[in-house]
Formats: C-alpha cells, sequence, structure tokens
C-alpha cells in the first residue's frame, strides 16, 4: 500500500507537468486547429535558460525558474511571428504549419547540439535532494513542489481565460477565429497572448524536469508526452488536456513501479491508440467547435 501511495503521489507529479503543457497543446489547436510540435523545442529552451541562469550566473532557483520562463516566452513569440504568423495571413493549409512546427523543433535542436554541445547537465536547486515524509510514505520535495507549482499555474490559467476580458477574446477565438475577427477581435493579439502563455507553461514545465532528470538537447520529447495526454483528454478542451496529463503521469508511474520502467512508454502510446479507436473525441468527447 505504501508502495502503492508513493507512486501516486509522484505520478500525479509528473501528470501535473504533462497537463501544464498539455494546456500549452490544447490553447493553440482551439484557436489555430494545427499541433505546434515546435512546443517541445520551447520547453528546452527554457531549461537551458534556468540551467544557465543557476549554474553560470549563480541565482536561486526561484530566479532560473523567471529566466527560464522569460526565454521561453521570448522564443514562442518568435516562433509565432517568424514561423507561423506568415503562413497564416497567406491562409495555408494547417498541415503546412505542422510541418513547419516540426522544421522549427528540428533547427532548435540541432542549434542547441551545436552551440551547447549534446552532453547533458545537471540543473541544482534548493530543494532537489531533501524528502517529505507523510506517514511512512516518503517522496522528493522536489516531486512536491512540481506538483504545487503546476497546480497554482493552471489555476492561475484558469482565473485568467475565464475571468478576464482577454480570457474571454481567447475562448471567443477558441470557438471561431473568423467570426471573432469580424466582431471586433485582434486575432493577432489574441495569438501573441496565447503563444505568450505557452511559452510560460513551457518554462516552468522544462526547469523542473530539468532539475528532475537533466538538461539536454532532447529534453523537449517529453512534450510528446503532452500532446499524448491532449490525446487522451480531447485535443483542443483544456479540462481534457489537464485530465488527460494527470491519467497519463499515473498511469506511467504505476506500470514503472510494478511493471517495468521499459514499457513505460509502450503502455503511454498504446493508451494513446485505443483512446483514437474508441473515443476519438478524446475522455472529454469534446466536439472540434466545442473547444476550451
Amino acid at each position: 500500500m505504501n508502495l502503492f501511495l508513493q507512486q501516486l503521489v509522484i505520478g500525479l507529479s509528473i501528470g501535473s507537468v504533462y497537463a501544464l503543457l498539455a494546456v500549452g497543446y490544447a490553447l493553440i489547436t482551439s484557436i489555430f486547429n494545427f499541433t505546434n510540435f515546435g512546443y517541445g523545442a520551447v520547453m528546452m529552451c527554457g531549461a537551458f535558460a534556468a540551467y544557465f541562469a543557476v549554474v553560470k550566473l549563480g541565482f536561486p532557483t526561484l530566479i532560473g525558474l523567471v529566466f527560464a520562463i522569460i526565454f521561453a516566452v521570448f522564443i514562442s513569440l518568435i516562433t509565432e511571428l517568424v514561423a507561423y504568423r506568415p503562413l497564416r495571413k497567406r491562409k495555408s493549409p494547417r498541415l503546412y504549419l505542422m510541418i513547419t512546427a516540426m522544421g522549427f523543433n528540428i533547427f532548435l535542436l540541432n542549434l542547441a547540439v551545436v552551440l551547447l554541445g549534446a552532453n547533458v547537465r545537471y540543473l541544482p536547486s534548493t530543494f532537489s535532494t531533501d524528502s517529505i515524509h507523510m506517514g511512512s510514505i516518503v517522496v522528493s520535495a522536489l516531486d512536491v513542489y512540481s506538483l504545487f507549482a503546476s497546480l497554482i499555474s493552471l489555476a492561475v490559467l484558469w482565473v485568467f481565460l475565464y475571468l478576464s476580458k482577454q480570457g474571454l477574446a481567447i475562448r471567443s477565438a477558441a470557438h471561431d477565429t473568423d467570426t471573432a475577427g469580424l466582431m471586433g477581435i485582434n486575432v493577432n493579439k489574441v495569438s501573441l497572448i496565447v503563444f505568450a502563455i505557452s511559452g510560460i507553461t513551457a518554462g516552468i514545465a522544462g526547469t523542473f524536469m530539468g532539475m528532475k532528470y537533466t538538461v539536454y538537447p532532447n529534453l523537449g520529447d517529453i512534450a510528446n508526452k503532452a500532446f499524448i495526454a491532449s490525446v487522451i483528454g480531447g485535443m483542443g478542451s483544456l479540462p481534457g488536456a489537464v485530465l488527460g496529463g494527470f491519467i497519463l503521469g499515473v498511469i506511467e508511474t504505476m506500470v514503472s513501479g510494478y511493471i517495468s520502467s521499459a514499457l513505460r512508454d509502450l503502455f503511454s502510446f498504446g493508451i494513446m491508440i485505443l483512446v483514437l479507436i474508441f473515443l476519438p473525441n478524446g475522455i472529454v468527447g469534446k466536439k472540434v467547435q466545442d473547444k476550451l
């Protein structure tokens, strides 16, 4: 029982990061109807920003997190302005946007390898070696802080989307971008806000994943799990993204603890395939038109 509870806490921690990343996917998908496969590279850039702030400049972990968020937002906005917006202005097919996103991801990954090398780097934190005792259960303090940081971020995002004028504009654009533009909503401004939010989530996730594992150019591959979480919960649905992230994190952790960590990815992709077969709209079950 203790092993189950310990794995559950760890799974919720990892799932919360997946949920945070999946929300970034869901926001862009809901408005522009394409999957931003360059998202993982943004996460990797945020992790490296945190590493250089903490290790090279000597800042504490919290300041490193701020550096990660700022740099990830910057890269995310550059991606939108340079790679995506010109294609959207030309009314290019969504497939072209997805191909561009994959190309941008490969470009940033290889640029990181050329400039920084392929070696892994240790991102220290003030609590990475601490443990928290909850009765007979012992969990890493990093997992607990990661869980709470992700939950707080998700709560702030919910408040922003549902209780602010900008959030209303985002939800309107998600329902129908063309109609929102006709009603006076600046879709380009909405896109900047959405890509800035995705940069924030990528920076937070990149920092915690960098502390939990290490920082290296392929760290952004973890974002693929967030894509799976989005599919499981329902593409373009924020509640679905959060639900899918937690489900995937718990399942992966349980598989690693009770079966084998080598089979973790097999179960993840297998669940995604089953969901696509039996629940094409995801667990939340929303249609494409009913996003966010």
